[in-house]
């Protein structure tokens, strides 16, 4: 039996690597954290490592984990209702599965190594009814809709330069797949004003990318208190070509930097709380950052050939950067069982415009006509988790995350306003086996 467990890792390697995967966004287009354990606790994971999924969040808290390898499936249940010029349609992507995996091993005191394979976050919606060109009077039976997904892979490496504090370092590689359907309207805002072989209905796209990820922890007061901080670089992708009328600079899409800090705090033996925050910098990264469509007046911010989809300054989806708050509680009731709760909040990073905002809408913006695809709009998320341990050396770890419907409303360019629903369910297991 030992004999098999030798070659977990490789398993979770090809199985994470291979599998088709598919994710939906709940902190913008980030997943809220990574691994079974993270989830049930809020996301909370910079300061307060539980497994060795946790150097895919801070590379130098793998200094802090004992030799493991786990990996394990989340299922994602998001409903999603899009409502433009009084048509209103649900989405039927509602299902989507993706494993997760990784592994530590201490090669001594100072030196740890770790590899991790994680869907990073994506997200995706098909519209039956294709809003935009009921409005305009085109096929409307066209389905309508976007997926991305994007996995990072990132060997780890944790430096301790005392017994009580560690720095980590990875290389992050990157793979993203994207899709995009029925936005044959979009075609409105490319430089020529006519559709292109390469604005959507191009089926999946695939592009390639890497980036680096630097971390620090320390324990403190008898190891009672945990700090740790990180920074993960802009992930440098290549473009999607099949898309490239549709991403600024002629598909670029690359996945934005965030930083955050953690602290966590064992008030007993039993007992410990942990709390992050983290901030995505969406506004470096063109394809969310730029200015997006013009409710009234030319539909370009500046000038068509300067702002049309494609072009180096493109139109985006003009999000915000967003700060998100993350709390985490576990408590160990005995050798076997331990339980977890928590909460994670991010404010939508879509910059909501109403009619109150502008009552002539006058030069004002129209966000939510992009975001009728890209809904990433859920704030509140509500979290459960536990791990059973029938064995020193065996896990099973599960994990309910719930994030409460969120409303978002705002002008258009075509239709009066837009009316964007979601709500998600997300179910997560885990294997983890101590080395």
């Amino acid at each position: 039996m030992k004999q098999y467990y030798k070659w977990l890792p490789v398993i979770a390697i090809a199985a994470t690597i291979n599998f088709p995967t598919a994710s939906y966004a709940t902190n913008g287009i980030f997943l809220i954290g990574q691994g079974t354990k993270s989830r049930g606790a809020g996301g909370v994971a910079i300061a307060m490592p539980q497994d060795a999924v946790a150097g895919a969040v801070n590379p130098s808290s793998i200094g802090f984990v004992d030799s493991r390898a786990d990996i394990g499936m989340d299922v994602f249940l998001p409903k999603a209702s899009a409502e433009l010029g009084g048509t209103k349609v649900n989405s039927s992507a509602d299902l989507y599965a993706f494993p997760a995996m990784a592994f530590v091993y201490k090669f001594n005191r100072k030196l740890t190594f770790g590899f991790s394979g994680i869907p990073a976050g994506g997200g995706g919606t098909r519209y039956n009814t294709n809003l935009y060109n009921n409005l305009t009077g085109a096929n409307s039976n066209e389905t309508l809709g976007i997926n991305l997904a994007i996995l990072q892979m990132a060997p780890t490496v944790s430096y301790a330069f005392n017994k009580d504090n560690t720095i980590g370092f990875s290389p992050v590689f990157s793979i993203q797949q994207f899709r995009a359907f029925g936005l044959d309207y979009f075609s409105n805002f490319t430089s020529t004003g006519l559709y292109t072989d390469t604005l959507t209905n191009n089926g999946n796209d695939y592009a390639y990318g890497a980036g680096v990820r630097f971390g620090w922890m320390g324990k403190y007061f008898g190891k009672k208190l945990s700090l740790g901080a990180v920074y993960t670089s802009t992930i440098h992708m290549t473009k999607f070509n099949q898309y490239e009328d549709l991403f600024p600079d002629h598909g670029q899409f690359d996945t934005p930097s965030n930083f955050g800090v953690g602290i966590a705090y064992k008030f007993t033996p039993k007992l410990t709380v942990g709390f992050d925050v983290t901030r995505t910098l969406y506004s470096d990264v063109a394809a969310f950052g730029n200015k997006t469509v013009n409710v009234s007046g030319s539909p370009f911010p500046e000038s068509q050939d300067k702002n049309a989809l494609g072009q180096p300054d493109g139109l985006g989806f003009e999000w915000r950067d967003q700060t998100v708050f993350k709390l985490g509680i576990l408590y160990d009731y005995n050798s076997q069982w331990t339980f977890r709760t928590g909460w994670n909040y991010g404010k939508s990073p879509m910059r909501e415009v109403t009619n109150g905002d502008n009552p002539n809408l006058s030069g004002a913006r129209g966000p939510l006509l992009f975001g009728v695809v890209a809904p990433a709009i859920v704030q509140n998320h509500l979290t459960l988790g536990t791990t059973y341990s029938p064995s020193k050396q065996v896990e099973w770890s599960f994990s309910y995350v719930h994030a409460f419907e969120h409303k978002e409303q705002g002008p258009t360019l075509i239709g009066d306003t837009a009316t964007l629903k979601m709500y998600q369910n997300s179910f997560g297991v885990s294997f983890g086996y101590k080395l």
